[in-house]
């Protein structure tokens, strides 16, 4: 059904009149029925009709106004005819035409889709049940405005009518309503301030949770006091005050007080009250109080913070100014004095600083915005007197009272710069020579490298080291030594060319740099010039010295092309000159011989031999002459290289005297010496006496007295089973410091021996000063003893001179019967050497003490057949021998490229030879030798190891078994050629092999000698 508005036709609403419409009767008690008196079933007249309806139509008007005005529309709906019809009001709230027709599903559409399946679905079980219902939803107008309604619904028998009432205004009112009560109430409760309210009466109403937090109560304790408990007694009066004032005025009022926390600490608050006024009456007050404690403190801390750093600035060794416009505005006291003014005050900057320097002044500080900083400016300033300063200044541009200001401190640095500049010169020259050190030495030859390499020019390094310096030092002491390197270093200089520079790289090294060199003839020529300086002699403090220098020579691009690699390569050079001799210059080569090669390598691993516990001592017995009972012993160190094998003392002992590790390794030998005699005495044999050799640096350490002490007393030694052996050498320059540590040795009955007597260049007069136990004769007089009569006269008049002096005589060497039985005649007390006995461990020495028997001498033949009955393939026995060129190919499985050595092949065969040499080799599998050699006019390079070692004449010479590692096929080609020789030797000497005829022993021992000296 519908309703149209102001239509005669328009159908009457059955919730209004139910029966009107289908009977012409009058609904019983309704406004008709008492207007017309007429009763239920009475039949009306047309006059009658013409006025009900008259009615009707007033009464339609009046109620679409009561929907008008309350926003409510009106909807029926008639299940018979499925038809929907709405009141004017209801178009007006979908915001649609009224003449729309619409069923009741389409009804739906009209609802927020949200919203439109919850409707849908209280309808249908609403109209199930016929029960009324009450929703609230969105309707969805056409121009998609979206608008809240509240539908009530009820049912009847053919249909359903409900009412409308569009509450959009409404809902924003109280959503409006709800979201600023949530506003005040997120205001209130979430204010980090305390929020409160108070009666007329100063009590509270009610508070936040920051205000229990402030004073630590709960909200139920607050509420039911009042404000006045919360206040520090001495603030009570003033904080009443105000309150009173807030009500009495009914303006806000804002103070600082004092609180009390429930704990008792006191709390600074900063308070505003607010008058609480409703329809013009005051009810009560609001209060939000601060906790101001930490800001109090702070103002407290800013105020002693400003008065210190004014005291601090204005008492500071720091200059400090503020200037506007480039003036001085303020400048402390420190500034004024630094520049020589009362006050600097007025005058502007730019006055007192370096014409010269001004400019940058300007480029630099004036550029700065506000904010920004230029730390430690050095720049020169001008005093009052016109005296030039340097100074160091921190500019900070800044707001000072509104305006834009320069801020600085300022610091004189003259005194610094000078000792800056010193120490510039200091850390790239030597203190002691005033040479450049290895710093600049290392960032020069970097530069002159690298313009080498651009031009495509050589250069070269000389190494210089001077010759036993460390002898020098440890006997004439360190200030000689000094003066020393002080000439040499001003001789150096002297023989230098223009554009050449020596340098100082520590110690007793010295280094040249030579750029654009042509041919190693040129260094070569130079380095004859530098050696030939030493051959002057060099007087300090009455001593003259004679001094030699060893140079090692390395070139770019040749020999390396980096610092490092030419001084790594130069120093290998300078081993090999020493190894040779010294007094020479050597170049650095890739072929350095075997024996340069093993010195170099000992000469690292020696500083670790100690630690890796390498180094072991070997005991030599000495032996009454007359008895041959064993009277002593002497400890030998000895070193078990882990390549080299067992190492001799003149082979490492020299390398220990110039790194300084002789001191070390003297008190480690000392040491374990006097442990072991303690040792063999508590075993229960022999009492005897233990020899230990000192070097020069360890007699002249300055603690050698309390360190010889602390190593008896550890071992438990007695002091006169110990000898202490010297050198001629030791007291040649300290005279002085010996003969009185002799005599102190002699307190604690420690014996001293004179050793290697005759070698070196003792007076009889200081012989006879010096408080000597025995002198021990060198080996090189005795084993001329019978060849040589000027040998045997010498050694009689050392044992006559020794029997005046009422010294015993100790002959070392003795090797042969012959010798023994010379000596013996002669009463020469102690014999020590091969004839009784090789040196021998401690377990083997023992031994020697109990059973009183030396070491079988036929060990070594004995050896010898075991190794020739081992041998699996023949070998021809050589009556010349064969000369060969040997070195080492393979060291510890990396190739080695070394010169040759020459040696002499005394048998030789198809699975090994055996040759003679000066320089001790390991019997060791990770080190491959190779032999260059002729066999019948046929060149052969042959590869093998060590398989045994023989030492001869107490060696200085060394025989070795060697095994060959060759192809199968090689050892056929060589077992023929090898049969040849065979033939050839029965025949005669084979014209086309390298022989050498002569005796090979003797030829490598003066070999070595001429080396030695």
């Amino acid at each position: 059904m519908l309703f149209y508005n102001n239509n005669e036709n328009a159908k009457c609403s059955k919730r209004n009149f139910p029966k009107l419409c289908k009977n012409g009767t009058i609904e019983k008690g309704s406004e008709m029925e008492m207007k017309y008196n007429i009763k239920k079933d009475e039949i009306l007249t047309t006059n009658d009709k013409e006025e009900l309806i008259e009615i009707l139509k007033r009464k339609d008007k009046s109620f679409e106004l009561a929907q008008k005005i309350a926003n409510v529309g009106y909807w029926e709906y008639d299940q018979l005819l499925d038809k929907v019809s709405w009141s004017k009001q209801m178009f007006v709230i979908h915001g649609i035409d009224n003449d729309l027709t619409v069923k009741l599903e389409e009804i739906f559409n009209f609802k927020h889709p949200d919203d439109r399946k919850r409707v849908f679905e209280t309808f249908s079980l609403s109209d199930e049940a016929k029960t009324p219902y009450e929703i609230e939803y969105r309707i969805v107008r056409p121009n998609g405005e979206v608008r809240y309604v509240v539908e009530s619904t009820e049912f009847f028998s053919n249909g359903a009518l409900g009412t409308i009432q569009d509450i959009t205004e409404n809902k924003n009112l109280r959503l409006q309503l709800i979201e600023e009560q949530q506003y005040y109430k997120s205001l209130f409760e979430n204010n980090p301030d305390a929020v409160f309210s108070f009666n007329l009466h100063g009590n509270f109403l009610s508070c936040n949770s920051a205000l229990q937090d402030m004073f630590g109560y709960s909200k139920e304790e607050l509420l039911n006091g009042n404000f006045e408990h919360l206040v520090e007694i001495g603030y009570l009066q003033k904080t009443q005050d105000h309150f009173m004032k807030t009500i009495r005025t009914r303006l806000p009022q804002n103070y600082e007080t004092t609180g009390i926390h429930k704990n008792g600490e006191i709390i600074d608050l900063y308070i505003t009250n607010i008058p609480i006024i409703i329809n013009n009456e005051l009810v009560g007050v609001y209060g939000i109080a601060k906790n101001i404690t930490e800001k109090k403190a702070m103002e407290q801390s800013l105020l002693e913070a400003e008065t210190k750093y004014r005291s601090i600035v204005e008492q500071s060794i720091v200059g400090v100014f503020i200037a506007q416009n480039e003036v001085f505005i303020y400048t402390n006291p420190q500034l004024n004095k630094m520049l020589g003014y009362n006050s600097l005050i007025g005058l502007d900057i730019l006055e007192n600083i370096h014409p010269e320097d001004r400019s940058a002044f300007y480029r630099q500080v004036l550029s700065l915005s506000v904010g920004q900083s230029l730390q430690n400016i050095s720049h020169r300033a001008i005093k009052q007197d016109g005296t030039i300063i340097i100074c160091e200044v921190h500019y900070t541009r800044i707001l000072h009272q509104g305006k834009i200001a320069t801020v600085g401190t300022v610091l004189d640095i003259t005194d610094r710069r000078k000792t800056e500049e010193l120490n510039h010169y200091l850390a790239s020259h030597d203190y002691l020579t005033d040479l450049p050190n290895r710093r600049m030495f290392e960032d020069q030859l970097d530069k002159q490298l690298r313009m080498a390499q651009f031009y495509n020019k050589k250069l070269a390094v000389l190494l210089i080291d001077l010759d036993r310096f460390k002898i020098v030092n440890d006997t004439l002491g360190h200030s000689i030594g000094d003066a020393l390197l002080k000439q040499f270093a001003n001789k150096l200089n002297n023989c230098l060319g223009e554009g050449q520079t020596s340098y100082r790289l520590g110690g007793d090294e010295f280094c040249i740099v030579l750029t654009e060199v042509n041919n190693i003839y040129e260094i070569m020529s130079f380095s004859d010039k530098i050696i030939q300086i030493t051959k002057e002699v060099f007087l300090i403090e009455d001593y003259e010295l004679n001094v030699t220098i060893s140079i090692g020579i390395s070139m770019s691009p040749e020999d390396g092309d980096t610092v490092d690699s030419l001084l790594k390569n130069a120093d290998t050079a300078l081993y090999f000159a020493k190894s040779q001799g010294r007094d020479q210059a050597q170049c650095y080569s890739s072929s350095l011989n075997i024996q340069s090669f093993k010195i170099f390598t000992m000469s690292n691993d020696l500083r670790k031999a100690l630690d890796k516990k390498e180094l072991f001592l070997q005991y030599m017995p000495r032996v009454d002459a007359q008895t041959t009972q064993i009277l002593g012993a002497e400890a030998l160190i000895r070193w078990n290289h882990p390549d080299w094998g067992l190492v001799s003392p003149v082979e490492f002992i020299p390398i220990a005297e110039e790194t300084g590790l002789i001191v070390p390794i003297g008190e480690w030998v000392l040491r374990e010496a006097c442990k072991q005699n303690k040792q063999w005495k508590d075993m229960g044999l022999p009492p005897i006496i233990v020899s230990v050799n000192f070097s020069v640096q360890q007699l002249l350490k300055k603690n050698i007295l309390q360190t010889i002490d602390e190593i008896v007393d550890e071992s438990g030694i007695s002091p006169d089973r110990l000898e202490i052996e010297i050198t001629e050498s030791s007291f040649i320059s300290n005279e002085k410091e010996v003969t009185q540590l002799l005599v102190e040795l002699k307190k604690r009955k420690i014996k001293v021996s004179l050793d290697d007597f005759g070698t070196g260049y003792s007076s009889l007069y200081l012989l006879k000063r010096l408080a000597l136990d025995a002198i021990k004769i060198d080996k090189s007089f005795v084993e001329e003893i019978l060849t040589d009569p000027v040998n045997k006269s010498i050694i009689e008049c050392i044992l006559n001179l020794a029997k005046a002096l009422q010294m015993n005589v100790v002959a070392e060497g003795v090797e042969t019967a012959e010798q023994y039985a010379f000596l013996k005649e002669q009463k020469c007390n102690e014999i020590q050497g091969y004839y009784f006995s090789r040196p021998i461990d401690a377990e083997e020495f023992g031994y020697l003490l109990k059973n009183k028997q030396f070491v079988n001498q036929s060990l070594k033949t004995k050896q010898e057949k075991l190794i020739a009955n081992r041998r699996r393939y023949f070998r021809v026995n050589l009556k010349n021998s064969m000369v060969a060129e040997m070195t080492i190919s393979m060291f510890k499985g990396r190739n080695v490229e070394l010169g040759g050595t020459e040696v002499y092949i005394t048998n030789i065969g198809p699975g090994g030879l055996k040759f003679l040499m000066g320089v001790k080799l390991p019997v060791n599998d990770d080190i491959i030798l190779k032999f260059r050699t002729e066999i019948l006019n046929q060149a052969y390079e042959l590869h093998g190891s060590i398989a045994w070692i023989n030492e001869i004449e107490g060696g200085e010479v060394y025989e070795y078994g060697v095994q060959f590692q060759i192809e199968e096929n090689e050892r056929l080609e060589l077992m023929k050629k090898i049969n040849l020789l065979a033939i050839k030797i029965r025949e005669g000497i084979p014209s086309q092999t390298q022989i050498f005829v002569g005796d090979p022993v003797s030829t490598i021992k003066e070999k070595k000698k001429k080396l030695q000296k």
